[in-house]
């Protein structure tokens, strides 16, 4: 018996298909991307192509707007190990912050060449709805932060949830830092270390004088698996 066909992908999934598999050829092209460039990393024919979106500038707004959004780092936050030490984890949220930020300054490069769609531009749409996640997301990457600061509650000098606050304030310092490193052509060695950043944040929201947590006792000195 013959194998039937597959299911054509519904719109909204087709869509996000193709903007996942176009990003690589996109960044790596910047503007410069033929719609046959986008068409064969995307698997479908150049036809298919606009039957999803608009033209070329849609696609490629809508492939940047998706790339950088923000709610892709909730997914390695939630994967921190919240028996770790809690330096360790804070050292792991600079990380993953400062990885986003330099992926994202690379796209945001890309959406300036595009330029701002006008209010009443077809592409004004995807962008607004993209502010408007941001905003959301927001909320969601507060609530990991004081999942992941949690575990340490009775160490803190501070409220757990003005202690997130203060370990967000500083992930958006960071974040501006290493903006502003790119923009002056540094390698990014300017930038605080995601370590030092995070020793410099305990030192001021951890009680010296209260007793840490079991998995905070880390041995001294090399250890045997």
């Amino acid at each position: 018996m013959r194998a039937g066909r597959a299911s054509p992908l519904p719109p909204d999934e087709r869509r996000t298909a193709i903007l996942a598999a176009v990003q690589d050829v996109i960044l790596e092209r910047g503007t410069a991307v033929t719609t046959r460039d986008l068409a064969a990393a995307a698997g479908v024919a150049e036809g298919t192509l606009f039957r999803v979106f608009e033209d070329k500038t849609t696609l490629l707004r809508e492939a940047v707007l998706a790339a950088i959004d923000p709610s892709l780092a909730l997914v390695p936050m939630r994967s921190i190990d919240l028996d770790a030490p809690l330096e360790q984890r804070i050292v792991e949220v600079m990380r993953i912050s400062q990885a986003r930020v330099e992926r994202t300054v690379a796209w945001m490069s890309l959406l300036h060449q595009l330029g701002r769609p006008d209010a009443g531009d077809a592409h004004h749409g995807p962008h607004a709805a993209f502010q408007d996640r941001r905003r959301t997301v927001g909320s969601a990457i507060r609530a990991e932060l004081i999942h992941l600061l949690t575990p340490d509650e009775a160490r803190l000098r501070l409220p757990l949830q003005e202690v997130a606050d203060l370990l967000a304030t500083i992930l958006v310092g960071s974040a501006v830092r290493t903006v502003e490193s790119a923009r002056s052509g540094g390698d990014g060695g300017d930038v605080p270390a995601p370590q030092d950043v995070a020793a410099m944040f305990l030192s001021g929201v951890v009680d010296p004088g209260a007793s840490p947590e079991p998995h905070d006792l880390v041995p001294e000195g090399p250890t045997s698996c």
